[in-house]
């Protein structure tokens, strides 16, 4: 069960994701996604002792510096015993996060809820604007993260996929664009309060985005370098070029001529022609489900993010690397 939502867990979501296991909502809010709050208990440990008389009792003696969290609807606990060095936050405390730091920009939460028996949080919001390049709508995501397992500080990031179980959760702490964090520290309030700030000031990474694109559209490229670059990305990996490359860097080479909004011409054009791929074309399984899976939050998600984030700075390293991968398929045929 990769997705580890269990019996404890919601996902609540507007549309149904892969796991089919989304509670489908026309608004997903803290109600239907964590209908609960963590309430910090002290712990306490059992022992036996004799009485004047000589007989057996239970005694219960307080942990002088151990506590954990329990969930306010079924008080059942929640991570495991922290120390007094550890500062949890709250789920209200992650709901203020989202409201204060998105301020008045505009966005809709498309997914949001908790995982691993409730022990990690998150919500995806997709910022309703958006922006536009040479014509095409791109769209922004932010996924803000927290747990109560110190697994991960309270985190927001810049992504261009959304959270839907453990798989993206885990897949979204090693993506992205880090917006801010505030790590579970006595300093928690202060550092949440940066972090608020942070996830206020995105805009500037949305235009940094954005500018990279536009960037991207008045650089000229060739559909031999648009191929190499793609090989390039999709063979980080790779010591030798392999069949099933040379095929989809070909493809890709046909989505750089005639993919939507594409001429053929420029760098935004190999862009484009790679996410068209990965969204819609990547997954070579049947089962229904299994490309929306890919594009979303599995390799293909990784995939467009590792070409979104470097990418004006690993442009050349990439054609170099994803030229030498096609020469070498052809050696290998030949």
């Amino acid at each position: 069960m990769a997705h580890l939502i269990q019996e404890r867990d919601i996902q609540a979501g507007l549309e149904q994701a892969w796991h089919n296991l989304t509670t489908i909502v026309s608004e997903v809010n803290q109600e239907n996604s964590m209908p609960f709050e963590v309430v910090e208990s002290p712990i306490y440990y059992k022992k036996q002792e004799e009485d004047i008389f000589g007989f057996t009792k239970d005694i219960y003696i307080e942990d002088p510096e151990f506590k954990i969290l329990l969930a306010n609807d079924d008080w059942l606990p929640i991570g495991d015993p922290y120390g007094t060095s550890y500062q949890p936050s709250s789920i209200n405390m992650f709901w203020d996060v989202i409201k204060k730091g998105m301020g008045q920009t505009p966005y809709q939460i498309v997914s949001a809820g908790t995982v691993d028996n409730r022990r990690k949080i998150f919500a995806s919001l997709k910022v309703t604007e958006g922006f536009e390049v040479a014509g095409r709508q791109f769209d922004d995501f932010i996924t803000v993260l927290d747990s109560f397992d110190k697994t991960t500080a309270l985190t927001a990031k810049y992504l261009n996929f959304c959270t839907v179980c453990n798989n993206t959760f885990m897949a979204s702490m090693a993506s992205g664009v880090e917006l801010g964090k505030a790590k579970h520290t006595q300093m928690l309030e202060v550092n949440v309060s940066r972090l608020i700030d942070a996830i206020d000031g995105f805009a500037g990474t949305s235009n940094m985005f954005k500018s990279m694109l536009q960037r991207a559209h008045d650089v000229q490229c060739s559909r031999d370098e648009a191929k190499a670059w793609a090989a390039g990305i999709h063979g980080r990996n790779m010591d030798k070029g392999t069949n099933a490359l040379v095929q989809k860097a070909a493809r890709i080479g046909e989505l750089f001529d005639s993919g939507r909004g594409n001429e053929g011409r420029t760098r935004l054009d190999a862009f484009q022609a790679l996410t068209e791929f990965e969204t819609h074309e990547s997954s070579n399984r049947k089962e229904a489900g299994s490309q929306n899976y890919t594009s979303n939050w599995g390799a293909s998600a990784l995939t467009k993010t590792i070409a979104a984030q470097r990418f004006e700075q690993d442009w050349e390293n990439n054609v170099k690397r994803g030229t030498k991968l096609l020469e070498s398929a052809v050696s290998l045929a030949n």
